[in-house]
């Protein structure tokens, strides 16, 4: 009778055992779908910006045509642009050229949860996981027809790959990473960063005997890399798309973007750094915590070296956030103690993430074009024209108003003008250089966001 109890209850716990080990491996499927979810509700929030109407009117034209345009002058947005070019065939909507950002991030929110639970098991890879996907500044760049997104995606899977091979068994599993490796600059240039985090964990675990195809894999991966990037820097030297020259205040907001404006989570972040490093035996393995370290680390260091000779786009720093969710992931193994512990501290987190997206969300843009479009539309007189400053502003003004001609200089009884500026007196003086003063005067002034203002201008 104890035999035949001892054997039922075995039973029952295999079978628990099995469900659980289920729900497990769905969490990653579970995750990127939330995560969707959660970019498509946000994809329609604020109109498109100028440079995803630049990105969108570059993406038009038969694939040959988007590649000769990629080859020639923008091989820094490939990935970006042939997302886009794909998305095209589905449509122009606002919602269709974002959803190739939308569902980059959540692909890679789903394979963080694998890479988390290989990395700090599978609690420590669903927190990662949710982390990601709710952080603000990955749902921003979610709603962003941009390549950080793609790039998100390009750090996730080779990192992935990395780690796989490398508690796997190398052999052939070092062929697909070291293709993904070489492809991270077309996902987006600071991606490729990532690899010298994929090196300086492999000097971590110098002392494995198996690593010579590692270092081949990583190598050739790099040094395919850096033919893209020189590439791709020469071709950027002489941007002039606005990103201008790096400072503190641009540095500190770009750093903003992978921590979602969360102080919880870089305390989190800080702490989980503090177990991955500790001397006393509860680390998972030090190479885990120099290949987290690094995934922080090495976005910014590129940047700041990059904008040395290049103008640099610091909201590319979101492509910190994969290791900033890994290392708050690591801390909840300060609270491994008491169970109910780390279910508060999870919620604190989850909570203050909810609470910074929900605030970046409903803040009102910075330069709504959809408004003002609408707007010089309905008052546009027939004898009037329309002025778009800067130039480069024309595409998101047309993708709105696209029989609206636009003109270079103020012509005819009146003239509105759009000009993307922060104040009504910069809008003024970046508009007189294409309205002829004392001809035209002033009359009224709109505001479209901080930004973006709308001048009309009529002859005295």
């Amino acid at each position: 009778m104890t035999e035949a109890t001892t054997a039922a209850t075995l039973a029952q716990t295999g079978v628990s055992r099995t469900h659980e080990g289920g729900l497990w491996r769905l969490a990653p499927v579970i995750v990127a779908l939330g995560s969707l979810a959660l970019n498509a509700a946000a994809l329609g929030h604020r109109s498109l910006s100028a440079g995803e109407a630049t990105s969108a009117a570059q993406a038009q034209g038969s694939p040959g045509t988007v590649l000769s345009h990629i080859f020639h002058d923008a091989p820094d947005q490939a990935g970006g642009l042939l997302a886009l070019r794909l998305a095209r065939t589905f449509g122009s909507g606002e919602l269709t050229l974002r959803a190739p950002s939308a569902i980059a991030v959540a692909l890679a929110a789903g394979l963080l949860v694998v890479l988390g639970t290989m990395l700090l098991g599978r609690l420590g890879g669903l927190v990662a996981g949710t982390l990601f996907a709710v952080d603000a500044g990955v749902v921003e760049a979610a709603r962003d027809a941009r390549p950080a997104a793609l790039g998100l995606l390009g750090v996730v899977a080779a990192t992935l790959l990395l780690v796989v091979a490398l508690k796997r068994g190398g052999g052939w599993r070092w062929i697909p990473y070291a293709i993904v490796a070489a492809a991270l600059p077309l996902t987006h240039p600071l991606a490729a960063s990532v690899l010298a985090a994929h090196g300086a964990a492999l000097i971590a675990l110098r002392e494995r005997e198996d690593l010579r195809r590692a270092g081949i894999a990583l190598l050739a991966g790099t040094v395919v890399a850096g033919v893209l990037l020189a590439w791709m820097a020469a071709d950027r030297a002489d941007a002039a798309d606005g990103a201008g020259t790096l400072d503190l205040g641009r540095l500190a907001h770009g750093l903003a973007h992978p921590v979602g404006w969360n102080p919880v989570l870089v305390v989190a972040a800080i702490a989980g750094l503090y177990v991955l490093f500790r001397p006393d035996g509860g680390a998972p393995g030090h190479w885990r915590g120099v290949l987290v370290a690094a995934l922080i680390a090495a976005p910014l260091a590129a940047t700041v070296l990059a904008a040395i000779a290049l103008p640099v786009h610091t909201g590319a720093l979101v492509l910190s956030a994969p290791g900033i969710a890994l290392a708050a992931a690591a801390s909840a193994r300060l609270l491994t103690g008491t169970r109910g512990l780390v279910w508060a501290g999870l919620a604190l987190l989850l909570v203050a993430s909810a609470t910074t997206l929900a605030a970046r969300l409903t803040t009102a843009p910075s330069e709504d074009w959809r408004a003002l479009a609408a707007a010089v539309r309905s008052v546009r007189g027939t004898h009037e024209t329309v002025v778009v400053i800067p130039p480069g502003s024309r595409d998101v003004f047309a993708y709105y108003a696209p029989y609206v001609p636009v003109i270079g200089y103020a012509r005819g009884s009146g003239a509105w003008v759009a000009v993307s500026a922060a104040t009504p007196a910069a809008a003024i003086t970046a508009a007189r250089p294409f309205v002829r003063t004392p001809r035209y005067a002033l009359l009224r002034q709109f505001r479209y966001g901080d930004g973006l203002r709308l001048q009309h201008w009529v002859r005295p």
